[in-house]
């Protein structure tokens, strides 16, 4: 049954029927490989946006990438937004104390340390820097200043996106899992945010703007193409005789969208 699909998941499992792939030259795109389960003929390898690998019998040629080019370990950074980066170094590191890491340990992260001066160009961010980083993305990091620490918020985007990640995973009846290998891949096309950047585009006001941005995914943000960002500038410009509490989002709004805008116009990728 080409319906039936399985999840794509990292194990210690060695099964061949469950983990041998046959791999192939793309017949659409050159230098792209296809991977076919080795005892599931016709079955390949895909990535489903935001964040699902799977083997399906029948790719939907309109949301999946089945066609993958081989890059350097090293290259995943350029895929990666920062939030991402945090993300895994405050996974690996934040296990005791409630989920918190210390900014010296997260700078001293060898993952972060490499994203910075590979990817950015730059040495890694001093403590203001980070809290000003975690302050503009409050929304994921819940941050601590009076012990200069950090951990993901327990109800915000990246734990969402984590448990709804295991929870699409478990729920799987599989023909196979693919046990990975030290290679990586990374598909020839990348997800774009779903409407976002229409939505702001034609926003009717600044309020509307400012709950956009502070409920928008940041990897979404950081995805936004320039023609996007002038309309979003020009509302966050104007003048506000709003109350308190919406002024505070305001700022907070700003100050998110201008430590995006870097990213978004392609800054901290030149060579050093």
């Amino acid at each position: 049954d080409d319906s039936i699909e399985s999840a794509c998941e990292l194990s210690s499992d060695q099964d061949m029927k469950r983990c041998n792939l046959i791999v192939s030259a793309s017949p659409f795109s050159q230098g792209a490989y296809r991977f076919e389960g080795a005892f599931w003929p016709g079955r390949y390898m895909a990535y489903r946006s935001p964040e699902q690998l799977r083997m399906a019998g029948k790719v939907d040629e309109g949301n999946d990438v089945a066609d993958f080019v081989l890059v350097d370990f090293s290259a995943a950074y350029k895929f990666m937004t920062t939030s991402e980066v945090l993300k895994g170094a405050v996974d690996s590191q934040g296990k005791a104390e409630g989920g918190y890491v210390k900014l010296s340990d997260l700078r001293a992260d060898l993952q972060v340390r490499l994203y910075f001066q590979q990817m950015l160009g730059s040495a890694v961010w001093n403590n203001k820097d980070f809290e000003t980083f975690f302050e503009g993305h409050y929304e994921e990091w819940d941050f601590d200043a009076k012990k200069s620490r950090v951990r993901m918020r327990p109800d915000g985007p990246l734990m969402r996106q984590a448990a709804a990640k295991s929870s699409v995973n478990g729920a799987s009846q599989s023909p196979m899992d693919v046990d990975g290998g030290a290679g990586s891949t990374a598909g020839t096309a990348s997800p774009e945010p779903s409407g976002l950047g229409e939505t702001l585009s034609t926003s009717n006001s600044q309020a509307a703007t400012v709950k956009l941005l502070l409920d928008a995914n940041g990897d979404d943000l950081a995805r936004l193409s320039h023609s996007a960002a002038v309309p979003v500038l020009s509302r966050l410009a104007e003048k506000s005789e709003a109350s308190a509490d919406k002024l505070q989002n305001l700022t907070a709004a700003r100050r998110r969208f201008l430590i995006t805008l870097p990213v978004l116009l392609g800054e901290g990728k030149k060579d050093r």
